[in-house]
């Protein structure tokens, strides 16, 4: 009997270590001092890259971009669909806008299935997820009736994400089959947190195993695949979004900041956090767990007469960086920031 009850003290003890351990938070001090952080602090080095298009289909800032082999796909803010490059040269867009088969009202988000090489749809209006391949050719269609903002597809299977509350539907984070049906939950919605946070980038495709997702409202990051999520690492974030403005109360929010979108790399958090009127920028350095502060985040590598226009998370090696193009120039310009493995 004493062997058992020391046995179950140790177990206790271990559980308790494990937990603490994970529940270890990084403070986020978004008040304290800033001072610049420039991309060559953890930028190994920069390459170039032209997707060259033509007066056909006019791309203007990229709004999300996958790159699998020869293959870069693309949308835009411009309404031409999905834009499909080989060899970096345009090959056709799918722009298959309207009511009926094999059409999209609007494309709320889309990803690539790299398992079947396939482009997948989802269209919120419509309650519709469409499948088409790398080729621009339509393969089918199955109807969604659950919502959510964004999604991935990691080895054929779904990674659904609808983090604010909707009431009787699913929400959270979950797994549907290739067809778009549910299978499990992965992080459960929580029905305190209805605020629909205002920025738009949910998840960054880590690697071909899982995604790197930021709960918002617990400021806490994950590792998902589609039968798991690992918890990483929990912020204390100062000041964070108080649990009243998490349930839809919108005074005061102007003083709190969220996360506007997290670039993990294999050394480094790359963290966004705004609020409706300031906007700063985190740097984290995983091997020694120290972070600086900024609103001035200085890409240092851009060549002499360019601009940046957006930023686009690749994989956890790799950034890029949309440039922008003289008036004429209808290719699409990249900077690929190629991110320093070692401190």
């Amino acid at each position: 009997m004493r062997l058992i009850i020391i046995t179950l003290l140790l177990l206790s003890f271990l559980l308790c270590s494990c937990q603490h351990q994970t529940e270890n938070a990084i403070k986020i001090d978004l008040t304290q001092k800033k001072t610049d952080i420039r991309y060559s602090e953890f930028v190994d080095s920069a390459s170039y890259l032209t997707l060259y298009s033509n007066d056909s289909c006019i791309i203007s800032r990229v709004k999300r971009l996958y790159i699998d082999s020869a293959y870069t796909i693309l949308s835009d803010r411009s309404g031409n669909g999905i834009c499909i490059f080989f060899d970096n040269k345009f090959q056709c867009n799918i722009a298959n806008y309207g009511r009926g088969p094999q059409e999209f009202i609007s494309i709320t988000d889309f990803c690539l299935d790299k398992a079947n090489k396939h482009i997948c749809i989802y269209d919120i209006e419509g309650g519709k997820l469409l499948k088409y391949n790398y080729q621009g050719k339509f393969v089918c269609e199955y109807p969604f009736r659950n919502v959510m903002r964004s999604f991935a597809n990691i080895k054929g299977k779904f990674i659904c994400i609808q983090a604010a509350y909707l009431r009787e539907m699913q929400s959270g984070v979950w797994t549907a089959d290739s067809n778009g049906k549910f299978v499990k939950v992965l992080l459960p919605g929580n029905s305190d947190n209805v605020f629909e946070m205002i920025y738009p980038y949910y998840f960054n495709y880590y690697n071909d195993e899982g995604i790197s997702y930021y709960d918002r409202y617990d400021n806490k990051l994950f590792f998902i695949t589609p039968d798991s999520a690992h918890l990483k690492y929990r912020f204390d974030l100062i000041p964070a979004l108080p649990q009243r403005l998490k349930k839809r109360d919108d005074k005061g929010l102007q003083d709190y900041f969220m996360l506007a979108t997290c670039y993990e790399f294999k050394k480094y958090l790359l963290l966004f956090y705004g609020s409706t009127e300031k906007f700063y920028q985190v740097l984290y350095h995983k091997t020694d767990s120290t972070y600086r502060v900024t609103d001035n985040l200085v890409n240092d590598l851009l060549p002499a007469d360019t601009y940046e226009v957006s930023e686009h998370y690749i994989d956890e090696n790799t950034l890029a960086v949309e440039l922008g193009a003289q008036e004429d120039d209808y290719n699409l310009h990249f900077q690929i920031l190629h991110i320093k493995q070692q401190e």
